[in-house]
């Protein structure tokens, strides 16, 4: 039986904002809703699906497992996907069916940005795939030695230091180390302004609500960290977006933004910036914070990559010349290791007495453990001899991937060279869509992060992520390769379709 008997003509808008899988979602659960599909009906299988919507088949396979979420759908092994006879609720009765739930359950859809970022998380552990997509830090670079000692020395000196519960603000030991690096790097001078958190990622999130409510503007650098435009958008602000180029964000559009709006936050990351490398120049630095004081807006500045520089001398923290305008975010994620979920939060004032509340809201203190093992780690100049032996690794595996990508990708995109951080921004040439070059990509055995997840406006270009810190430097020759091929791929099947092609048609 064909699918477009089954299930009709499906006519997918590829550059919507409804993503092509809750597309696909969608167009399934009206054909039951409204009868077409009836209970019992058997799905096409999920490599049937793919070759008709022209799709990944693990985009085909998220499909249905949310149809199954969803309650319309179940699979039955060794026969294939059914339209369930009977509502969720309906079973009920079955103590150990669960489907229950889901008439009880808000809903929740899943935006682009979502799939793609859940598919990068785990493209590091596919063996078949060369990871670009993945930001982490490199395990065989973190000191997951001298941590295991500390670790030992921590359990025979004082076991209950990892039971006992500790201060919502954090270990006191930990907050004297990260204030004495505040001190040096212009985010902080006191312990009193630090607040510990689970890894940066908590921290943005916290202060996005702390400072945000549904209706508020929060203005954001696009791209940007995916995380970061996550917490904004969750709030129910209005997130704008600010360009970003070789001098970081455009403060001049923001100028035009403060014009017509009424901003309450701006966040950005104002040294070795993810994705694009680069640093908010001096002009642009001064210029900010003049607005922040003059506007009364607070700005988020994320530093998780600062430590990690390659090129041109670390400028101050933003919070060095404005403390009561910046709350600073940063984490131990990208040196020491992102396992220990370390991170915290530079604030003064009303705000950091509210984001000392909502992380004992959220959940009352970071983990024990992490925080004595960073406490102690950072005592001395273990930190700083990190940085000295793994700096150099990082800044080959940026050069290598530069220059993978000029033997493979010069006539058909331009890139950024970062001045710091894991991550390179690449730019094709011609726009191409995203979904099809991705799923490509995965045929040919690599990953990266597609632009449209990372952005906060749609953009005519196609852009995407390439992270180094992973791999080493031998492997980005074929990576670049791979994508290059990939590249190739989706434009002679646009040129078949009649579209227009680009650089490497």
């Amino acid at each position: 039986m064909s699918i477009s008997h089954t299930l009709g003509v499906l006519d997918l808008v590829r550059d919507g904002e409804v993503s092509i899988t809750q597309q696909l979602v969608n167009h399934v659960a009206r054909l039951v809703d409204d009868g077409t599909l009836e209970p019992g009906s058997k799905l096409p299988a999920t490599r049937a699906l793919a070759a008709e919507a022209s799709i990944n088949h693990l985009t085909a396979v998220r499909v249905y497992r949310r149809l199954a979420e969803l309650g319309y759908v179940a699979a039955v092994v060794g026969r294939g996907t059914f339209v369930r006879r009977s509502v969720p609720v309906a079973a009920a009765a079955d103590a150990d069916d669960d489907d229950w739930q889901l008439g009880m359950l808000a809903p929740r859809t899943l935006s682009y940005a979502d799939e793609m970022l859940a598919d990068t998380l785990h493209a590091p552990y596919r063996e078949d795939v060369i990871a670009l997509a993945s930001g982490f830090p490199s395990p065989d670079l973190c000191p997951a030695r001298e941590l295991a000692q500390i670790a030992a020395e921590l359990a025979r000196q004082n076991p209950r230091a990892v039971t006992d519960y500790l201060a919502v603000e954090g270990l006191p030991e930990l907050r004297e180390r990260l204030a004495e690096m505040g001190r040096a790097a212009g985010y902080a001078q006191s312990p009193d302004e630090i607040l510990v958190t689970t890894g940066a990622r908590q921290a943005l999130d916290l202060v996005a609500r702390a400072v945000l409510s549904p209706g508020d503007v929060a203005v954001v650098e696009s791209p940007t960290f995916a995380g970061t435009l996550a917490s904004l958008q969750a709030t129910g602000a209005r997130v704008l977006a600010l360009a970003v180029d070789a001098e970081g964000p455009d403060i001049a559009a923001l100028e035009r933004i403060l014009a017509r709006h009424d901003v309450k936050l701006v966040a950005v990351q104002a040294s070795c910036q993810n994705p694009t490398g680069a640093d908010l120049s001096p002009r642009r630095r001064d210029r900010l914070l003049e607005l922040a004081r003059t506007r009364g807006f607070l700005i988020l500045d994320d530093g998780v990559y600062a430590t990690i520089r390659y090129e041109g001398p670390a400028l101050p923290c933003l919070r060095a010349a404005a403390p009561s305008h910046v709350i600073y975010v940063d984490s131990l994620s990208k040196t020491i290791g992102g396992g220990l979920r370390v991170g915290w939060i530079a604030a003064g004032g009303p705000v950091l007495d509210r984001l000392v509340q909502l992380k004992l809201d959220a959940d009352i203190h970071t983990a024990a453990l992490p925080q004595h093992l960073g406490a102690r780690y950072l005592s001395g100049d273990r930190h700083e001899r990190l940085l000295k032996r793994v700096i150099p690794i990082y800044r080959s595996r940026r050069d290598a991937l530069l220059a993978a990508l000029d033997r493979h990708l010069s006539d058909a995109a331009t890139w950024t060279v970062p001045s710091g951080g894991h991550h390179v921004w690449l730019t094709l040439h011609e726009p191409i869509d995203e979904r099809a070059l991705y799923a490509e990509a995965l045929r040919a055995g690599v990953s990266f992060l597609p632009g449209g997840a990372i952005q906060a406006e749609k953009t005519s270009r196609t852009s995407m992520r390439l992270s180094f810190g992973l791999l080493d430097p031998a492997v980005h020759d074929e990576a670049a390769r791979r994508l290059a091929a990939a590249l190739r791929e989706v434009r002679r099947r646009d040129r078949g379709r009649g579209r227009a092609t680009g650089a490497l048609s």
